[in-house]
This record gives C-alpha cells, sequence and structure tokens, in this order.
C-alpha cells in the first residue's frame, strides 16, 4: 500500500516545497486553478517564499538558539494540552517568527541587523537569490499585520468575508481550506496579505475564537486605544507598536476557551439546578390530600386532576398527580405561571419532585402546612443534572407521545406563539449583560452598542444553527428592524 502524503511532507514531485504548498494546491484545488488562477499563483509563490528561501535561511544559515529564543518569546509554555501544537508551530509560528519577530542581537552573524526581522535580514543578505515576485511577496508580508477577524459571509470552495475587529473593516479573503471549517460568527486570529488584488489568510492561529468573545474583543479594542495615547488604530500601530499585545491575548483567550468552567444550570428562579425527589407518609386518602393541596395548583376545581387519576376496580383513587404552580416567573415577565414541581400521591405515600434546593425546602413547608399531622417527612434522594439525563427513558413512552400530541393541538400552539411573541417583544427592553447590563434599545443608541448588538446577534444566529428549529428561535431580521441597525 502507497503510503499517503501528509502535509507537511516534502512533495513528492521533487521541487523541494512542502506538499501543502505544492502539488496539494494543485490537487485539492483544480477547479479554482481553471477559474482562479492568479489564486493558484499567489499560493504557490507562498510556498515557494518560504520553504526554499526564509525557512532555509533560519534554520540552517542562523544558529540554533535563534528559533528557540524566538519560540521562548512568543509561545507559552502553559497551553492547553488539547490545542495542536505541531499545526500551531506549523501554521502560526513560521510566518511571526519570520515576519513580526525582532531579535534585537545579532547572535555573531555578519551582516546581520538585529532590529529589523529576518524576511528583511533575508533580502538585505540574499536579494540575488529572489525574482521581482518573491520580493514583492515579502513585501507585502512586511506591510501586513496580525488582527482578530470575524467571519461574516461563507462562499464554499472560494472565499471568506471577513470583519477586521479590531479596525473594522471588512475584507474578502480568498481561500478554499477555511470555507470547509469555518461558519458565519466565528472568530480567527491571523495576517491578511494583498499582492496583485488577491487577499489571502497567510498564518493564521489553528484555532476558532467562539463568536461569544467578540464583546470581551471589543473592551480589549477599547484598553488598545487607552494603551496608543488614546489614539485609532491603524495597521501600522498593530503591526509595529501592538503586536505582542496582540498576541498575548490570543493565548489569553485560547487559555481561557480550553480549560471554562461547565455552565451553571440554573432554574427560571436564578436557583442551582439540582434534581430532589422528597418521600412523605400520609395517613388521609388521596383525594383528600388533594382537596387541602387544591391552592397548591391555583386552580379551584378537583376534578381538572381527578380526570386523570389512576383507579381500582372498585374505582377507588390509586394514584394521582398534579403540578405545584405559583403565579408569574422571576425571568420570564410574559409567562403567566411557573411550575415549581411535581407531587403524586397513593395510598399511605407522597413524593414531591423539584428541581432546586430552595424548592424542595419551600415544598416541604408547604405540604406540613396543609396537611398538617396527616403528613410525615421521610427522606430526601437528591440527583444530579448527568444522573437525572442517564435515568430518562431512551423511547418515547406513551406519556410522551400524549404531550407531543397535546403540542400538537392547535390550541397549545396558538398559546406557544403567543409567548414566543411576547418574549421577543420584551426582550427589547430588558437588560443584558452582553450589553453591558444595557437593553437592546440603549445600546442601538451608540456605535459601540451597535457593534456589541451585532456580536450578541451572530451568538443568537449560531445557537439557532446548532440547534435547529425551536420554539424561540430568533427572527434577525424581525430584531435588526425594531432597532434599526440596517
Amino acid at each position: 500500500m502507497t503510503k499517503k502524503t501528509g502535509r507537511n511532507d516534502p512533495c513528492p514531485c521533487g521541487s523541494g516545497n512542502k506538499y501543502k504548498r505544492c502539488c496539494m494546491i494543485k490537487e485539492t484545488s483544480s477547479h479554482l486553478e481553471q477559474t482562479d488562477l492568479e489564486w493558484s499563483k499567489l499560493r504557490q509563490l507562498e510556498g515557494t517564499v518560504f520553504d526554499r528561501h526564509l525557512i532555509p535561511y533560519a534554520t540552517k544559515e542562523l544558529p540554533n538558539e535563534v528559533m528557540d529564543l524566538a519560540m521562548f518569546e512568543g509561545i507559552p509554555p502553559d497551553l492547553p494540552e488539547a490545542l495542536d501544537k505541531e499545526l500551531l508551530f506549523d501554521n502560526f509560528f513560521f510566518p511571526w517568527f519570520l515576519f513580526n519577530w525582532i531579535p534585537f542581537e545579532d547572535f555573531g552573524v555578519r551582516q546581520f541587523e538585529p532590529e529589523i526581522n529576518l524576511a528583511k535580514n533575508y533580502i538585505k543578505i540574499h536579494e540575488k537569490r529572489l525574482n521581482n515576485q518573491e520580493k514583492r511577496f515579502i513585501e507585502a508580508m512586511n506591510r501586513s499585520y496580525y488582527s482578530y477577524y470575524s467571519v461574516l459571509q461563507v462562499e464554499m470552495d472560494k472565499s471568506l468575508q471577513v470583519k477586521d475587529i479590531m479596525l473594522g473593516t471588512t475584507h474578502t479573503i480568498k481561500e478554499r481550506e477555511g470555507t470547509h471549517h469555518l461558519k458565519r460568527g466565528d472568530i480567527v486570529f491571523s495576517r491578511i496579505l494583498t499582492l496583485d488584488n488577491q487577499s489571502i489568510f497567510v498564518g493564521m492561529v489553528p484555532f476558532t475564537i467562539p463568536v461569544d468573545y467578540y464583546n470581551s474583543l471589543i473592551d480589549f479594542r477599547k484598553w488598545l486605544i487607552e494603551e496608543n495615547d488614546d489614539r485609532t488604530l491603524d495597521p501600522e500601530v498593530l503591526r509595529d507598536e501592538l503586536d505582542l499585545e496582540l498576541l498575548d491575548y490570543l493565548f489569553d483567550l485560547i487559555k481561557a476557551a480550553y480549560n471554562r468552567p461547565l455552565p451553571t444550570l440554573v432554574n427560571t428562579d436564578g436557583e442551582l439546578l439540582q434534581f430532589s425527589k422528597s418521600h412523605f407518609m400520609i395517613r388521609i386518602s388521596p383525594e383528600e390530600a388533594l382537596n387541602k393541596l387544591l391552592p397548591l395548583t391555583l386552580s379551584d376545581d378537583p376534578e381538572e386532576f381527578l380526570h386523570g387519576a389512576k383507579r381500582n376496580k372498585s374505582g377507588e383513587i390509586k394514584q394521582i398527580e398534579f403540578p405545584w404552580i405559583k403565579r408569574g416567573n422571576k425571568k420570564h415577565k410574559s409567562w403567566d405561571n411557573t411550575i415549581l414541581g411535581y407531587i403524586a400521591i397513593k395510598k399511605d405515600q407522597l413524593t414531591l419532585e423539584t428541581n432546586s434546593e430552595k424548592r424542595m425546602q419551600k415544598g416541604k413547608n408547604l405540604l406540613i402546612k396543609y396537611l398538617g399531622d396527616a403528613i410525615s417527612f421521610q427522606k430526601t434522594l437528591i440527583e444530579s443534572l448527568e444522573r437525572k439525563l442517564k435515568s430518562l427513558p431512551k423511547t418515547e413512552n406513551t406519556k410522551n407521545q400524549e404531550i407531543a400530541k397535546l403540542q400538537e393541538s392547535p390550541e397549545v400552539q396558538e398559546q406557544l406563539k403567543a409567548m414566543v411573541k411576547a418574549h421577543w417583544e420584551n426582550w427589547f427592553d430588558e437588560p443584558i449583560p452582553a450589553l453591558d447590563n444595557e437593553t437592546p434599545r440603549e445600546a442601538a443608541e451608540t456605535e459601540e452598542g451597535k457593534e456589541k448588538l451585532e456580536a450578541l446577534l451572530l451568538l443568537y444566529e449560531r445557537y439557532d444553527l446548532e440547534k435547529g428549529d425551536h420554539p424561540f428561535k430568533a427572527d434577525i431580521n424581525y430584531l435588526r428592524k425594531e432597532l434599526a441597525l440596517d
């Protein structure tokens, strides 16, 4: 069996370039070569400059300590284990090492200038080795800068439209591989090379920054402007003065994204989710207990619950279940009621199921209040979320099918539509943490607020894309129109 050529292996054609910068481009982008020869030529030029000129110069003509020092200064040692270090080294480190890193010492090398980058040193020493196109490529790279880019649009196998979060500019990048793994809303750290009206990413960090970090980057940009004596950011400043700050923040983001704690799940009262089942001994009949506990259901008609009770052959109630409900909802102002738990009663036994410790304690007190001496507490069993999910049936049972059928009824659908409509109408005037606790309407009054709103809507889009159809799916066009974002 013929061994498959790896991306970073020498190209089998004998060119001396790495496979990914030579025949891999031809093999995987034949359709692009037919329609976009200039893009293909630029990618091949990139491979020639790196693999025939700059990388051999840095690794063979300069002492080993040069790269060691650059690694020490550019790549922190405590990166997450899950991050692909080899890909980071190959995709990002060499472009940064050759075009961004300033040595500040000559390492005893003749004609070496420590105050300029390695690519400029190569031109200075070996200019005659380069043809005009190769020189132009290096000069264009030296004009480029690293920044954070938000993906706005993906045209499969062709291009990406991106926004420079630091400068606010938009760019169309010729790209193939990136269109297969990047989605609208993703954020990448890279530099854009533009030559002969062709723009490509060079030196992209192989890590996609989640869309929910967008607003953190806006705050970081404000900090950079302050560091720049409140002057507007521009390509020269990002390249020559703030490049290390950009890089340091990138690795902070990577560490934060890999090490972010699991989300803390809470109920609509803001209480930590904790599934509990409290058991009681009861000394009255299920029907009598229901009548005494009816205030907990917000209903004054016991027949509403007796209709679904389980009965024996004689017609006596064996088991009855009903919800414990309160009026309104702390989080969702449009909700009329909130279900706090479920009560099940059968001969001599009563159970109360809740999803927080606070609700469990409150429920116990209310049961004792309404039933008095007729009830005695026995024990409470608590389940974690993981255990609760594992205990759920893997197949739909009859009850689930009945619920699904009920949800399909026109009456329930109308009620759900009304609830969703009320939710999004209230959304405009509710403070949102991602908007610095401003309401969407307040945020839409300032340029920074609008940008944070755009980031929030991108987050909604990504959530809806991953979750598919769900009742509370955001109507992005409606939200944008109401906030005059267009």
